[in-house]
């Protein structure tokens, strides 16, 4: 039987062992690399339609978006001034830790909500 011929057994495993080589060495530099890449663009851009389908019931294009964000920054901005002026007022300076928190707390969710806006209209843009 020729599977049994120890002659051959030595080219056998040269050549299974040549083939396994190169098939691994282009499944692992060539192959998975360009799936991954490929996986990542589809989750990024499901995400963004996701984002985008949720967030475009608002407004239908970019210059009423532009124009929304800008009238919503600046109130935003005449609020938390407002808010700070208000708080700064009605606290006395026993109380400035708390006065310093509230103006950290006020100054953070006006930055949320302009980065929110922001990465809206950079979605409509792209």
């Amino acid at each position: 039987m020729p599977q049994f011929d120890t002659f051959s057994f030595f080219s056998q495993l040269f050549w299974v062992f040549l083939a396994f080589t190169t098939l691994y060495l282009l499944l692992s530099f060539y192959l998975l690399p360009a799936l991954a890449a490929i996986l990542k663009i589809r989750k990024r851009k499901l995400a963004a339609q996701t984002m985008s389908t949720s967030n475009a019931v608002a407004t239908d294009n970019v210059s009423v978006t532009t124009e929304s964000t800008n009238s919503l920054v600046s109130s935003l901005s005449a609020k938390i001034s407002s808010f700070e002026t208000n708080v700064s007022q009605s606290v006395n300076l026993s109380n400035s830790l708390n006065v310093l928190s509230l103006q950290i707390e006020a100054s953070n969710r006006f930055n949320l909500s302009v980065l929110s806006q922001a990465q809206l209209t950079t979605l409509f843009y792209n």
